[in-house]
């Protein structure tokens, strides 16, 4: 049956660019066609996104039409070296050089909303002509950050009548290493009558989480509807898998300076110098860009030996890996935006069906789906004590053989399930 309605989605994040801001819409858009709605998705040719993971194309739905557009990144030409959203969220190698704070100050003041500020106009341009040549397009989907893909779809909707659905994966102005950016008030008043004037003009706002929402309605005196990530919970027996024979506890994904457990790390620094059989077993197993100063908190409490690091990993291998550790951790950035932080890694780890050790703060939305979900166990970050009584724990149930987890309440999150609420908006 031919789709009755078309849609139109601008999203930076696209195969073969991989990343966690990939995942939400590749997995939404898998549902698309089966709720009567053909999907075109707009997106960079050749992007400078900071992972690539080709294999990821063969997850788009042969429905879906792909329009590419080329697009201009001045932070292409940096290098790692001096790129510092290499791995998201101002991941850094070192202590910044004046060289890399400048850059910074130059992307929080100059390019407004974000890197891709020079992609807005001739994605307009583009995109005018495209909604013209295709009037059977009637609703425009936005999907940020980066928040110019808001923008894009901003200056069409004051030009063209379509039914506008902004969706914010993460904040704007609060996202959590806005206050990094050493943004000028001019810049900062620029951003914030950018961010209004997104949010009340879009036909439909959508986010990823309660206390998200509500911070965006308090910005934009509007309305607010939550679609959290979801995921396409695999089915397979846990019991077939080749577990690791180490105590590993593993951390997947970026690492930046505001998401340090630092009392994880001394609880854990505690334990190995206590007990000797924890010493001789345990693992600590970091995939993805980690901030030096986490591996500094890591010396400092003697668990250098028990550390090592894999910078990328395909997410394939990174699926699979998750299913064979002992424990999944999952830390929240310990910055403003906190509680509303519910990320699409929380969701992969559910479907890996291993306990989760997940730190943040208390009443955050991340809390609540710990406990709704019954995956794990849920700490404040200045929780010492708490964590080690847990770590021990966990620890003599995988001596025992006996380390898993039974998740509950899981059909809320699946990718099918949430899709068709989107598509209900459109």
């Amino acid at each position: 049956m031919p789709a009755s309605k078309h849609v139109l989605l601008i999203t930076y994040y696209w195969p073969p660019g991989g990343g966690p801001g990939v995942h939400r819409w590749l997995r939404f858009s898998k549902y698309f066609n089966e709720n009567g709605l053909k999907l075109h998705v707009y997106c960079p040719q050749d992007a400078a996104w900071p992972i690539i993971d080709p294999e990821l194309q063969k997850q788009v739905d042969p429905s879906v039409i792909e329009v590419r557009n080329s697009i201009f990144e001045p932070h292409k030409y940096l290098g790692k070296k001096n790129n510092p959203n290499v791995g998201g969220g101002l991941t850094q190698k070192g202590k910044s050089s004046v060289l890399q704070r400048l850059i910074i100050w130059v992307r929080g003041n100059l390019f407004i909303p974000d890197a891709r500020v020079f992609w807005i106009n001739p994605s307009y341009r583009f995109l005018k002509n495209y909604l013209r040549e295709h009037p059977e397009i009637k609703t425009v989907i936005s999907t940020g950050p980066p928040h110019s893909l808001h923008v894009i779809a901003l200056k069409l909707k004051r030009k063209i009548d379509f039914k506008w659905v902004a969706d914010f994966r993460d904040p704007w102005t609060e996202i959590d290493f806005y206050d990094d950016l050493n943004i000028g008030k001019w810049a900062d008043t620029k951003q914030k009558r950018l961010e209004k004037a997104c949010l009340q003009t879009a036909d439909e706002v959508i986010t990823v989480s309660a206390s998200c929402a509500d911070g965006l309605e308090k910005i934009g005196e509007r309305e607010v509807k939550v679609i959290t990530n979801g995921y396409d919970f695999p089915e397979f027996d846990p019991s077939s898998i080749e577990m690791d024979s180490d105590f590993s506890l593993s951390h997947f994904g970026s690492l930046p300076a505001s998401r340090n457990p630092k009392m994880l790390w001394k609880a854990l620094g505690q334990l190995v110098s206590e007990n000797t059989q924890i010493r001789e077993r345990l693992r600590i197993k970091l995939f993805g860009p980690v901030d030096y100063s986490i591996f500094e908190a890591i010396e400092q409490n003697g668990l250098s030996a028990f550390v090592s690091h894999v910078e990328m990993l395909k997410h394939a291998e990174s699926i699979l890996e998750q299913r064979k550790v002992q424990m999944l951790l999952l830390i929240a950035n310990n910055t403003g935006n906190v509680k509303g932080i519910l990320t699409g890694k929380f969701f992969e780890y559910l479907g890996a069906k291993r306990p989760i050790l997940a730190v943040g703060l208390k009443e955050s939305d991340l809390e609540k789906a710990v406990k709704d979900t019954a995956c794990g166990e849920f700490f404040d970050y200045d929780e010492l004590e708490q964590m080690k009584s847990y770590l021990l724990n966990s620890f003599e149930k995988y001596q025992a053989g006996i380390l898993q987890v039974n998740t509950q309440n899981l059909e809320q999150f699946t990718s099918r399930n949430l899709a068709r609420k989107v598509c209900e908006l459109c």
